[in-house]
């Protein structure tokens, strides 16, 4: 595994190639963003989800009738990713199929993660290349824990999330085994737009899935100084905002997927997954969320 330090004029940030996860991400202030992968907490970083975001029944999918092993979130989170290209200010990651993948999907695919940093910010992008000669179902997403409080003396309770457009109070349940219900309310998220943080969201529901949303911008904020991030997901349907129910650390995950969990009444078939992408042989598709310190 190795690690890729990055800088654009005082904002700087840190690369592992194991799973393509940025580790660190510091703009000019020195605050840090990113949640540092406590162990007893979440041991994640940055995750990125391919070629699902969330679950499948009984961890298996349906491909042209046959049946494969699918984990959660896909297979990108343990695999070293190569590096494809890197500059002071950038690196872009490739995974190819490996021996844990080609059980799990059964095409020849490339799928590229790069950071590039800005002033104040970074952008993540995901390319996803069919190499296969058949059309290739896929989905994409992003698993980024920030963390929360990110300045001293704070809490997380302290902090909100404030959506750009008025959104329906609600969001998805959350099955056993991961699968999505029907909506459920979210009376607490005022005037559909601004959601003050507490735990026990997420102790009791698990996750906050946000389906079909007028908005593809929110910001993660501190009620009272404003400090925090925007988050702009500009081709992402769903947002799913998440911290290990239980645990009630100082991060939260704010999850911009191209995909969804398999709903409760969906059939195994992946081509019928929710906002999948149908791959023609020698296309890509290209994504991206963009990180911005406020």
């Amino acid at each position: 595994m190795a690690e890729i330090s990055l800088r654009y004029g005082n904002t700087t940030a840190t690369v592992r190639t194991k799973g393509a996860q940025l580790m660190s991400f510091k703009a000019a202030d020195g605050r840090e963003v990113i949640w540092q992968a406590d162990p007893s907490v979440w041991p994640q970083y940055t995750p990125v989800l391919f070629p699902i975001c969330g679950a499948v029944r009984n961890d298996r999918i349906v491909i042209a009738g046959r049946e494969y092993p699918m984990t959660k979130h896909g297979f990108t989170r343990n695999p070293e990713f190569a590096v494809s290209h890197v500059g002071d200010d950038f690196v872009d990651l490739v995974l190819t199929p490996t021996e844990e993948s080609k059980p799990m999907y059964p095409f020849d695919f490339a799928f590229h993660v790069t950071y590039r940093l800005f002033e104040g910010g970074y952008t993540t992008t995901f390319l996803v290349e069919n190499r296969s000669d058949r059309v290739m179902p896929m989905c994409v997403g992003g698993h980024p824990g920030f963390a929360c409080p990110m300045e001293a003396g704070a809490a997380f309770e302290d902090y909100q999330l404030v959506f750009a457009r008025p959104e329906k109070n609600e969001t998805l349940q959350v099955l056993p085994g991961g699968l999505m219900g029907d909506p459920q309310p979210l009376p607490e998220l005022r005037e559909g737009r601004v959601l003050p943080l507490s735990h026990d969201y997420f102790d009791q529901r698990d996750s906050l899935i946000f389906a079909g949303l007028n908005s593809r911008s929110v910001d993660l904020v501190h009620k009272t100084s404003g400090h925090g991030i925007r988050f702009d997901f500009p081709k992402m349907e769903v947002l799913t905002v998440w911290t290990m129910p239980g645990t009630h650390g100082d991060y939260l995950c704010l999850e911009p997927w191209h995909g969804m969990p398999g709903r409760a009444q969906d059939s195994d078939n992946f081509e019928d997954k929710p906002y999948v992408t149908l791959l023609q042989p020698g296309k890509v598709y290209t994504t991206w969320f963009t990180t911005a310190v406020i």
